[in-house]
This record gives C-alpha cells, structure tokens and sequence, in this order.
C-alpha cells in the first residue's frame, strides 16, 4: 500500500513560470516520464524521485537507477520555498497539504489532498490551486502467490473551461516479475505499460512502451538493465534504439558516496551530464554537491530532526561566472505527523 501513498504524485508546476523564468534550466523531469523524448508523449510534471527498493522486492522500471536519482535530482528541484505537512487520524484518514514558490518567491502553488484507507480499498481526493481536481479510486489485495492493485484515477481541470480525464492503472508484482499498466479511458491520449524481471539476485531487465491511442502509434520503445546491491549501482536505458543513457551510484567509506548521471549516445544535451557526491555527516544529516554539464554548482543540506520533521536548504549557481551569474537558494520543510 506504501507505493500508492505518495500524496500529489499528479501535481504539476505551471509551465509558465519554468519557461520565462527558468529558460537555462533543463526542461522538468520526472522520473515516471523522464524517457519521453517526442512532442507527442512529453508531460510538464514535477520531478518525482521514487525511493530504492527494499530486500526482496522487485523494482519499477524507474528505480533501476533510484540510488543515482536520490543523490543527484532529490532536493535540487526545490524553489525558494516549499512547506509540506502529512497527518493520520484514527480512522485512517491521511490529509496533506502543500505549497512551494517554485521557480522563485512569487510563482506560488499548492494544493491538499485527503486519502482513505478502507481495507484493501482507498479513495484519495485532491485540489490543487492551479484549479485542478484529481480522484483516485483504488484497490489492491494478493492473488496468484503475487501481489495485484488498480487505481481509477480522474481529473478535472477549470482554468479555462471545465475539461475531464480518466483513466487506468494496472499493476502486478510476483518475484521475479513486476508489470504495470495505465490505459486512457477519457481524454488520455497515451497508453503506458512497463515489464521488470529479475532473472539473477542483484540484476534487473525491463522493457517500457508508449503507444498513442489517437495517432496509433508507438511514441517510445525503451529497454533497462540495472544492477544494484545497496553499495553499487549501475543502470542503462536504451530509447528508440537511439538514445543511451546511464548512471552509476558508488558508496564510499561508510559514509561517503558519488554517482554520476549523462547522456552516452543519441540527443546528448550537456545539461543532463551530473556528477555529485555526498556524506552523511552525523546521524540524520546528508550533504550533497554536484556540477552539471553546463558548469552550473548546486548543494545540499538535507537534516532530519526526528522521524517527523525534515529539512532541507537548497544553493545552486552559475560556475562559469559566480558572481554575475544567476544564483538560487531554497529551503524546504516537511512535516510527517503520523
């Protein structure tokens, strides 16, 4: 059930901002869609970074290289602000809300969202202040030695006229394998699906597909393979048979740890070569630097007060030219009251 808690996995920043404001900044990325690579099945949505894989689970085509995006996407996203709270009541009613000036102070946006657990079935409701309105209707339970869950999830938009989606999403894991599905029923043009195997301990193999349902035809062929045993890390994502990229993840030490992401062949845009590293200084504190292809510097200070409170500052600027160059700071609260 924890995969289907993530509160605002729809949330969207307004593309506006991102391309007056942000026009050096490469396009936003989330990992659920970062392969995308044609007009046709791109989607402007926050970058969402999905956590490594416990023992003995399968991992999602987008955590074969989860290690590598936790240390050089997570927290570098933030905006100026950014303020996020999660509560649980007793009837297992989850209410979460959040707001961010993202990319700078005055670009606000946030939302709220109420989820509710009822034995193998939840029901969550959202609104979020670009006047969107998003409900999932979801259930999951164990058949066939394997673990199965569905998600009917609409959405409502009101900017400008009142317009509906909907669609479906479809998932089974059963060690070896893990598939899942998402088929448009209203207004969703892209039918999604992805297969994992993990034929040998520590190795995963997947594939991906995008098919456009009103163009009839296939926006994405992809192909993963990864390998991680919590101290390495190593992935390789193949696109259309022409866009190869890949990253690798190394802990250091005990506490220190680097990771590299680029481009290697195809659409090679040095504004997506990163190269960081990290140190865990203390218990509940993480530092993070990193360099991008395009010489701009970001880091990181990330400290968790208790199981509850986390925190996290932001800094980045221009290497080439640090004192005229454009330079961002951020903080970030996140509040878990469960």
């Amino acid at each position: 059930m924890e995969k289907l808690k993530n509160f605002f996995r729809c949330k969207r920043r307004k593309s506006e901002a991102a391309e007056k404001k942000d026009e050096k900044a490469p396009p936003p990325q989330e990992e659920g869609q970062e392969e995308s690579q044609g007009d046709h099945v791109k989607e402007n949505l926050v970058p969402i970074v999905q956590p490594p894989t416990v023992e003995g689970e399968v991992p999602s085509y987008f955590q074969v290289n989860a290690l590598a995006n936790m240390s050089l996407l997570n927290g570098y996203e933030n905006g100026v602000w950014k303020l996020q709270t999660t509560t649980k009541t007793k009837s297992d009613l989850f209410l979460s809300s959040f707001g961010e000036g993202y990319p700078f102070l005055n670009n606000a946006y946030g939302g709220v969202e109420a989820l509710q657990e009822m034995g193998p079935f939840h029901a969550a409701l959202c609104w979020l202040t670009n006047q969107e309105f998003l409900l999932d209707l979801g259930a999951n339970d164990e058949a066939l030695s394997g673990q199965w869950f569905s998600v009917l999830k609409f959405g409502a938009a009101t900017a400008e006229e009142l317009q509906f989606t909907a669609k479906l999403r479809l998932g089974f894991e059963r060690n070896p394998i893990k598939m899942e599905l998402e088929v448009p029923i209203y207004r969703q043009p892209l039918l999604k699906g992805y297969l994992m195997v993990v034929p040998v301990e520590h190795f995963a193999l997947g594939y991906r597909t995008v098919f456009d349902v009103n163009d009839k035809k296939f926006g994405m062929h992809a192909f993963c393979v990864g390998f991680n045993n919590q101290s390495t890390e190593i992935s390789l994502k193949l696109e259309n048979f022409e866009h190869l990229r890949g990253t690798i993840f190394q802990r250091l030490f005990g506490k220190w740890a680097l990771a590299l992401k680029t481009d290697i062949y195809g659409n090679v845009d040095q504004r997506n070569l990163h190269v960081g590293c990290q140190y865990e200084w203390g218990p509940g504190t993480l530092i993070k630097t990193k360099i991008r292809g395009d010489a701009r510097l970001g880091f990181i200070v990330e400290r968790k007060l208790s199981e509850a409170i986390r925190m996290v500052y932001n800094c980045s600027f221009d290497g080439k030219d640090p004192l005229n160059g454009e330079i961002r700071m951020g903080a970030a609260w996140y509040f878990n009251l469960m």
